[in-house]
């Protein structure tokens, strides 16, 4: 009985963690489905044209394909710009948990889940950190994060 609760509970304590990091991936998913749509959709609209147009399969196919590659070429990449107010609101955070003025010189602000692993850069994912410890963190994610594997 005690087991069954305690498994009840880790199950629960793992899937929360699992929400939390999808939830700091959000702008990154995001980007991800939009490009995928829009490929997608640019190759099966393409390729469907073309049939129409009685070409033969395999060359609807392949311009299809062609399609998708020169329409993702030009879909913009995700930006690392952090908006002002965000910043201030993670520095006004930090300023306020530690009581330790923000220098320039010594902090940067992190991202918790890293921007390279589709962490975004919202004041929930951002935190202050001094530079030595953020430079030698990476792109690693946290212990936690079961999606920065």
């Amino acid at each position: 009985m005690v087991l069954n609760s305690l498994i009840g509970w880790l199950g629960l304590a793992g899937l929360f963690l699992l929400l939390v990091s999808v939830y700091r991936r959000r702008e990154g998913i995001r980007h991800g489905l939009r490009r995928l749509v829009i490929v997608g959709l640019t190759y099966i609209g393409v390729t469907a044209y073309l049939v129409e147009l009685k070409w033969p399969p395999w060359q609807a196919v392949l311009l299809g394909v062609f399609a998708a590659f020169v329409v993702d070429a030009f879909i913009p990449r995700r930006s690392r710009y952090i908006r002002r107010s965000v910043r201030k609101k993670a520095i006004n955070t930090f300023e306020s948990e530690t009581g330790e003025k923000f220098n320039p010189r010594i902090h940067e602000l992190d991202h918790m889940i890293p921007f390279s692993r589709g962490g975004s850069s919202t004041p929930d994912n951002l935190q202050v950190k001094r530079r030595q410890e953020n430079r030698a963190k990476g792109a690693k994610s946290p212990w936690w994060d079961f999606l920065g594997r």
